[in-house]
């Protein structure tokens, strides 16, 4: 069964289709290691991906513009649009694909194998209460009348 999201918001692309949900998954979580502070051998290996990234689409003025705005304004839309253009990229060329899923696969098991390690990636929208935390002692309340 093919996954199909939609393209919300300012694309790019309008009306452009992602089949693979890996690469909004990616996307989503490339945004989140690029703004956490990771162990030095992970936060070397995000580094190296976006310089790939940054390499990649250097001839491309619109697609630099995506790659910089999720880096550098991380939330969900720039997270969607690099995606969309991870896709479209992948799509043109399976060697880049093959490349960029092996990085991300290489960094998820370096932050994984991180003694305590800690990742919180949100991915599409939220509405209501989230937390994102790492040890919490006691509880945690939400406003409202009890």
């Amino acid at each position: 069964m093919t996954v199909q999201y939609s393209c919300i918001g300012q694309c790019g692309d309008q009306g452009v289709r992602m089949d693979d949900p890996f690469m909004l998954t990616a996307a989503t979580t490339l945004v989140a290691w690029a703004t956490t502070n990771l162990a030095e051998s992970a936060r070397s290996a995000v580094v190296d991906l976006t310089k790939i990234l940054r390499h990649r689409f250097r001839h491309d003025r619109s697609s630099q513009e995506t790659v910089e705005a999720a880096l550098s304004k991380p939330d969900p839309d720039t997270a969607r649009r690099l995606a969309v253009l991870l896709e479209r990229e992948a799509r043109r060329d399976p060697t880049f694909d093959n490349q960029f899923r092996t990085r991300l696969t290489h960094i998820q098991a370096i932050i994984a194998a991180s003694p305590d390690h800690v990742t919180n990636t949100v991915s599409g929208d939220i509405s209501g209460s989230m937390v994102q935390a790492h040890d919490i002692h006691g509880g945690i309340s939400f406003g409202g009348s009890h």
